[in-house]
């Protein structure tokens, strides 16, 4: 195997937990092969958010359990993607709680977590196979400059996030904002950490998610 992400690897062993077989009305056999539009129509989901949710949450299970099996091979892999999986999840978990404080209330910012998921699935999905490919140990200018572009975006939203100062009569609650700024902070952390300072094309791909939000980028700037 290319030594590609080699911080992953060498990083104690978080055993990965493996989806059930089925997580849904669809089959995880078949949800692996299909994409999230023709898996929510076959489960016959409610024509709703809880629906949306629920398909999003199951399409993404049955995409992690895959992963797991097509890494059997590779165990010390699989975990830290099981480790990376968390965090992102966790990182979008704390945002969405950000966002929710930010724009003083709304039920978007909680179903939009468990549809970030199949995205989040992606980018495992994506290391994975950059992790054993001459492709992933790719060195260049490209790839130094879109590591640097997303700490500096990173970077640029937590100096905001942390100076943001309520304007009157918002529905803001300092102690949960404080809080959820402290998840956020914590597992974009433990991301980089995780990811390593090599500069190449898989370690450029587990960043991308950091340079970019669901939510913050549009309420930090005004743009919703």
């Amino acid at each position: 195997m290319v030594s590609t992400l080699t911080a992953l690897l060498l990083l104690p062993s978080t055993l990965a937990q493996t989806a059930p077989a089925q997580a849904g009305p669809v089959p995880c056999a078949l949800a692996e092969k299909i994409d999230l539009a023709a898996f929510t129509l076959l489960g016959r989901y409610d024509d709703n958010e809880v629906g949306s949710d629920s398909a999003s949450s199951d399409y993404a299970e049955c995409q992690a359990r895959a992963l797991t099996r097509d890494l059997r091979g590779m165990p010390q892999l699989s975990a830290r993607l099981s480790t990376l999986r968390k965090l992102y999840r966790q990182l979008n978990a704390a945002e969405g709680a950000l966002a929710f404080q930010l724009a003083g209330g709304g039920t978007l910012y909680v179903h939009g977590v468990s549809r970030s998921y199949p995205a989040i699935e992606t980018t495992l999905r994506t290391l994975s196979a950059l992790a054993g490919s001459r492709y992933g140990a790719a060195m260049g200018r490209q790839f130094t400059d879109s590591i640097s572009g997303s700490r500096q975006a990173l970077a640029a939203r937590l100096s905001l996030l942390r100076g943001h100062q309520p304007d009157k009569g918002d529905a803001f609650e300092p102690a949960r904002y404080k809080e959820a700024l402290g998840h956020y902070e914590a597992a974009a952390s433990a991301i980089q950490k995780l990811l390593g300072n090599q500069n190449n094309a898989a370690t450029a791909a587990g960043f991308i998610p950091l340079g970019g939000s669901l939510f913050l980028d549009d309420l930090l700037n005004n743009n919703d």
